[in-house]
């Protein structure tokens, strides 16, 4: 490294400026955002949600071919049903169960990894199946979901 570099390197460092701009820059995603579950071949409206560490699906007739407490690995079949009245049935495995707080108390969910497709992003995260008919959004995309690719601007919604 030539002297220069080392210079501008240093310089940036202590003034926590970056000069080297990195290869994949951050997207910056809006607070809703019409999205594909590619699993599914279906289009949703999603709520990006920052405080949210795990995303979370809307699904509905959830059956587990399992009687253990902790079904990770056991096969697991449920149907997605977008705005539109599309629906399409989902056969996958369990990643794991857990426990999460609602507003009405504690409730027990499956994971399941799911791949979301956003413009020319895709990735495969881990969503939490659970019901979701009387919320605005039948998908909440969480942190697992924005880690290392997003950054979210709550003034730009995919209505605009």
């Amino acid at each position: 490294m030539g002297f220069e570099v080392f210079v501008l390197y240093l310089a940036s460092v202590l003034t926590g400026c970056a000069i080297f701009q990195p290869q994949h820059p951050k997207q910056i995603i809006g607070a809703t955002e019409v999205i594909e579950i590619v699993d599914a071949n279906l289009s949703f409206k999603a709520r990006v949600d920052t405080g949210a560490k795990t995303s979370s699906i809307h699904a509905e007739d959830i059956n587990v071919d399992s009687s253990e407490e902790a079904p990770k690995g056991q096969p697991i079949s449920f149907r997605l049903v977008n705005k539109n009245g599309q629906s399409r049935q989902i056969n996958t495995r369990v990643a794991s169960a857990v426990t999460v707080k609602t507003a009405e108390g504690k409730e027990r969910r499956y994971t399941v990894p799911l791949t979301v497709k956003w413009h020319d992003s895709e990735k495969t995260i881990l969503f939490t199946l659970n019901d979701r008919l009387t919320m605005a959004y039948p998908i909440l995309l969480g942190r697992n979901w924005l880690r290392g690719s997003f950054l979210v601007d709550v003034e730009k919604n995919s209505d605009d």
